[in-house]
């Protein structure tokens, strides 16, 4: 398992390895030689690299670096940014740096300068977490003609970024890519700090899971959650895999409602029941055969009106498990709809788009949920029923699904790039994958008919959750080796589900 932590954590998490398995210094010597082989597969061949080095044990990981480069047969220079280390891996980890060439910036700033300046790849091991405030005089000076450098590699945290906020200095390190160690940061997952780190990988340098204890936020990988769904008998039939009702749509939303129905049938769903009006109803059945409806009444301008609640909740018989609200356009039919569902409904309960719309202004009735809700909201839906601004949400995403699960009992999916599941539980984890090409109108009811497939088949809660949004980003990261990003359609993500349960 992969984990997002505070530099709290991360030092706790150090210190315990330490103590128990793995020594401060060959952890830094993992760091280091993990390092320089993704700065091996990123270098040109023949090409001037450069690592800035701090005085601490962000710089003793440029140190091993410029090591392993050097075995290679690659040369670089290392550019001592503060001076000589300071820390005792540090200093060890220097006392063992033979052939490359070291320059000392306080000493000879030109020549540095010079350095930096011609090299086709620059390393920054200036800070990593250990920044906070304003790059001082020299690191920022170093940075500012780093940056012009075509490829630039930060190791763990760009300098200049506040690894527990996020924050950053105006002259931060703007880096192509970077390697982060043993943990992602928390601060790195928070907006805009996200969009301006390059692209990022997580190295793995030999800290064993429980030296992060129990307090801990997980990452969403494929070792961890592998296998979504339980092997399949040749005994089986339809009624072992669940039925789920989905309530969504209208005259000018009824593509919300085809899509999270083709997303759910192809989750693996075995009854699916579209409760829809009846006009989309008439759309919908010529091309989706797989699901039966439930036609609803419906408004002049086609939406669903009054009477539909007491008709769905008379359905419910075998039910096991409700989405509601795709596509449904915010009214008073669809708030009541979705209230009566979560005060009478004892199977777990999606609830998505319009459905929290509905429900923003009385937002205390999910006190009043008969059974597991799941919501789904994008940051501006999340914004409205938590009452917090855009911006206090992208600070700290973590924090803010965190806070409104415990308060309210419920599971949270707090959708966007590196999205949040929360839990009232207290479990919490973030999808590290997928890709813009999910920017889309429509990816989000993908999403919700592929959870509520997985909670209908019996799948936990958390884990329909945590399963549904990390295969929904994994089929688009398997559609990019055919489709560009920008020419990604939701429904291109449905047919890739098979490849991705395949796998």
């Amino acid at each position: 398992m992969q984990f997002v932590v505070t530099n709290a954590q991360m030092k706790q998490a150090e210190q315990i390895c330490d103590r128990e398995s793995i020594s401060y210094i060959r952890m830094m010597e993992n760091a280091g030689i993990a390092c320089a082989e993704e700065i091996i597969k990123l270098a040109p061949k023949g090409c001037y690299i450069t690592i800035l080095c701090g005085s601490g044990n962000n710089g003793g990981d440029g140190f091993v670096i410029s090591g392993v480069l050097a075995a290679h047969g690659i040369s670089s220079a290392v550019i001592l940014v503060d001076g000589e280390p300071k820390t005792d891996c540090a200093r060890h980890h220097f006392s063992r740096l033979f052939g490359a060439k070291i320059m000392n910036w306080d000493m000879h700033r030109e020549a540095c300068c010079d350095q930096i300046v011609r090299s086709d790849v620059v390393v920054d091991c200036i800070f990593g977490t250990g920044f906070h405030g304003t790059l001082p005089e020299a690191a920022a000076d170093a940075v500012r003609f780093a940056n012009n450098c075509p490829i630039r590699v930060a190791v763990d945290v760009p300098s200049g970024v506040n690894s527990d906020t996020g924050e950053m200095d105006e002259g931060y390190f703007r880096a192509t890519h970077t390697l982060m160690i043993a943990a992602i940061k928390k601060g790195l997952l928070s907006l805009p700090c996200n969009d301006r780190i390059g692209e990022t990988k997580l190295l793995d340098i030999g800290i064993d899971e429980f030296c992060y204890g129990e307090d801990y936020v997980a990452a969403i990988t494929d070792e961890s959650f592998r296998r979504p769904f339980a092997q399949r008998v040749r005994s089986s039939h339809k009624g072992v895999y669940g039925k789920l009702m989905n309530i969504a749509g209208c005259i000018n939303y009824n593509g919300a409602a085809a899509m999270s129905t083709k997303a759910a049938l192809r989750s693996g769903v075995g009854l699916c029941v579209l409760a829809t009006p009846r006009s989309v109803v008439g759309m919908l059945a010529p091309a989706i055969h797989e699901t039966t409806y439930l036609p609803l009444p419906e408004t002049e301008d086609g939406f669903v009106a009054d009477g539909a609640a007491k008709l769905i909740l008379g359905r419910m018989k075998d039910v096991t498990a409700v989405c509601v609200g795709s596509g449904m356009g915010k009214s008073e039919a669809t708030r009541n709809i979705a209230e009566n569902v979560i005060r009478s409904v004892s199977c777990p309960v999606i609830i998505d788009a319009d459905g929290l719309n509905s429900i923003a202004a009385n937002i205390d009735i999910l006190k009043e949920r008969k059974g597991e809700i799941i919501l789904t909201p994008h940051v501006k839906e999340f914004s409205r029923i938590s009452g917090l601004s855009v911006e206090e949400i992208q600070a700290d995403r973590i924090k803010a699904a965190r806070d409104f699960a415990e308060r309210y009992g419920v599971i949270v999916v707090l959708k966007g790039a590196n999205t949040v599941i929360a839990a009232h539980s207290g479990e919490i984890y973030v999808n590290i994958c997928g890709n813009p090409g999910l920017a889309r109108g429509g990816s989000g009811d993908v999403l919700t008919g592929m959870i509520g497939a997985m909670a209908a088949q019996g799948i936990p809660p958390v884990r329909a959750a945590v399963c549904g949004v990390y295969c929904h980003a994994l089929a688009s990261d398997i559609l990019v080796e055919k489709l560009p990003e920008v020419s990604m359609l939701p429904c291109d993500i449905i047919d890739t589900l098979p490849a991705v349960f395949r796998s």
